[in-house]
């Protein structure tokens, strides 16, 4: 599971522009998930986002593609930092640990950030749960980063079909933990912390390796 939660990307201090751009980003995004969970994805049109956020269409389709992309923010550093990694590792530097590793720095980053990001996943993950339009249109904006990494790993180890199961697993064991995760949260289990059921899952996936 990509975690959609985020526009931040690789300039550490975004100029005023950038930072007006994210900011209306952010804006239309909580407009179509405030519209979703109110209407469903299906009884709410662009028009409606747009007046809600107090952009124009226009505006709303400079910044993405579909209504259901609004809801799905991709995490655009993660994809920078796991890009800038790959670059410099040698084939013998990929594996399992150290592409969780780079997961791993996604989520602590998601679970200590003071900007609403987890509530907002919890949000998303319940209309992805609830609402088919999104759930299709979050599958779908999945397999395509999943395939863009695994891409990108196949051309460094040259084998196509380790370079997926790795990804694969390692997105799994994520989506799982996330999931994990929410249903605590979603019990009012207050132990429920992002990073520890991340690391739990982790550490499952070495146990059934090992069996």
């Amino acid at each position: 599971m990509a975690v959609h939660q985020t526009d931040a990307d690789i300039s550490a201090v975004p100029d005023l522009r950038e930072r007006r751009r994210r900011e209306t980003r952010r804006e239309i995004s909580e407009a179509a998930l405030d519209l979703f969970e109110l209407h469903g994805a299906a009884s709410t049109t662009v028009d409606d986002i747009a007046r809600r956020a107090g952009v124009s269409p226009s505006t709303f389709f400079r910044s993405f593609a579909t209504k259901e992309e609004s809801v799905l923010i991709a995490d655009f550093q993660f994809e920078a930092e796991f890009t800038e990694w790959l670059e410099s590792a040698t084939s013998e530097r990929i594996t399992l640990d150290a592409v969780e590793g780079i997961y791993e720095r996604s989520v602590v980053r998601l679970a200590t950030s003071s900007d609403g990001s987890k509530e907002r996943l919890l949000r998303v993950r319940q209309l992805v749960l609830s609402d088919a339009q999104v759930r299709s249109a979050a599958y779908a904006a999945d397999a395509v980063m999943l395939a863009c990494l695994t891409e990108k790993v196949a051309k460094k180890l040259g084998t196509p079909s380790t370079a997926r199961l790795l990804i694969e697993t390692v997105a799994l064991t994520l989506r799982i933990a996330v999931d994990r995760w929410a249903e605590m949260v979603d019990s009012g289990d207050a132990s429920a912390d992002l990073v520890t059921v991340y690391q739990a899952a982790r550490s499952d996936l070495r146990r059934l390796v090992r069996d």
